[in-house]
């Protein structure tokens, strides 16, 4: 009895001595860490301590970090993973965080607590998005031309501590679609989407003040500009030239001048309104927009440059302000629907061939006495036996009608 009892206590406890000696090991089974945050590329050995045994190693996600038989761990591209390491029926986990290393996308320097980025180094993404941050400090400035030539960019996000659109920053960017962003976009520069034939969405640009030249050149897509900013006052020269698909254009009423050829061969543009306060408009502005109809140029304009609306052969009514100088040289040029003209008392020269070949023009009314200059080819072109000329005599206009030699014009004093 006593050899049962003593048989049965020794098993007991070596039972006992087992399960202890199982509880400790799992028990002393650690790894290293049990979290883990790597850039791109970057690799790091995780360790299990405790064992002799063999560790098993997975990752659950290869294609953001991968593991080898040794515990070596490499980032592939940005995202999470779980890494585990199993013994036995033991299993540890380190969860794996990989993140974008900008150093291999973009050259920055930081500065003052900001980031600027100076440089692209590599783009692979048709839909871009710029970080509102690197290395914890806010991107506020992106250098001139980043994005030049940059062919597949169909999208791209600012971050909301931009505020500048710089210098040609999106030139040639053909596919270029849509750029948003966040923040108050204040400065718009030149050339800054030049040749951007895709473009159709714009960001917030209500408060810039100007529009620089060359900024939406030859932007075929981009059918409407439906922003009032406060305080713009300029549209820089070629600003909207070739602009084929641009149906309407109100000028904000801030501006006080439109540069050379900034509204040219906008095929498409039927009526230009606003120019409220606008007292330059520059050579050739609206020139070869063949579907423009209505022009209303407000009544602080002093000067129209040369050709301001050459080719424009849909042009049926122009209201001409009461500050206007002079009718420049090839003002309405082939303005083959013109039919009613009123000069203003203001003008004292009208140029060069005008109104050259203004075949619909019936109507031409001069009610002021200061014109001192009519060139001799101001209306070349035009049927002048279809034409009513109203006018309040003047010893200059006298002698000019006196001078013209198709005498079945119709003069009418007023």
């Amino acid at each position: 009895m006593k050899k049962i009892r003593s048989a049965l206590l020794f098993f007991a406890l070596v039972l006992c001595f087992t399960c202890a000696f199982g509880a400790e090991t799992q028990a002393a089974i650690k790894l290293n860490k049990s979290s883990l945050s790597l850039l791109e590329g970057q690799s790091a050995t995780l360790k299990v301590t405790g064992t002799k045994k063999k560790v098993t190693w997975k990752s659950n996600k290869k294609s953001v970090a991968t593991v080898t038989t040794k515990g070596k761990v490499t980032a592939k591209t940005p995202g999470n993973a779980v890494i585990s390491a199993t013994v036995g029926k033991t299993t540890k986990k380190c969860k794996v965080t990989v993140s974008v290393d900008y150093a291999k996308i973009y050259e920055y320097q930081v500065k003052y607590g900001k980031v600027t980025i100076n440089k692209l180094l590599r783009i692979s993404e048709t839909d871009l998005v710029i970080p509102e941050t690197i290395e914890g400090y806010p991107v506020t400035e992106l250098a001139d031309g980043l994005f030049k030539g940059c062919d597949g960019l169909v999208s791209i996000t600012l971050p909301s501590g931009v505020t500048k659109i710089g210098d040609s920053l999106f030139y040639d960017c053909h596919m270029l679609r849509e750029v948003k962003c966040s923040g108050t976009i204040t400065s718009l520069g030149s050339y800054a989407f030049y040749e951007c034939n895709a473009l159709e969405t714009l960001p917030d640009l209500t408060a810039i003040d100007g529009i620089g030249d060359y900024a939406f050149y030859n932007c075929d897509a981009l059918t409407a500009f439906n922003i009032f900013p406060t305080g713009l006052k300029s549209i820089g020269q070629y600003a909207f030239f070739d602009c084929d698909g641009l149906l309407m254009f109100l000028v904000p009423e801030p501006v006080t001048s439109i540069g050379d050829y900034a509204f040219k061969s906008c095929d498409s543009l039927m009526a230009v309104d606003g120019c409220k306060n606008v007292q330059t408009i520059g050579t050739e502005c609206f020139a070869e927009c063949k579907q423009l109809s209505r022009a209303s140029l407000g009544s602080k304009l002093t000067t129209l440059g040369a050709g301001c609306f050459s080719g424009c052969e849909s042009l049926g009514s122009v209201s001409l302000s009461a500050t206007l100088t002079a009718i420049p040289d090839r003002c309405f040029y082939n303005c083959y629907a013109l039919s009613n003209v009123t000069i203003p008392t203001s003008v004292t020269k009208i140029g060069n061939m005008a109104f050259f070949n203004c075949i619909k023009l019936k109507i031409l009314t001069i009610p002021g006495t200061g014109i001192a200059s009519i060139a001799t080819d101001s209306f070349a072109g035009v049927p002048l036996g279809s034409l009513n000329i109203y006018y309040r005599p003047s010893t200059y206009i006298d002698s000019w009608l006196a001078k013209t030699e198709n005498a079945a014009i119709q003069k009418h004093t007023i």
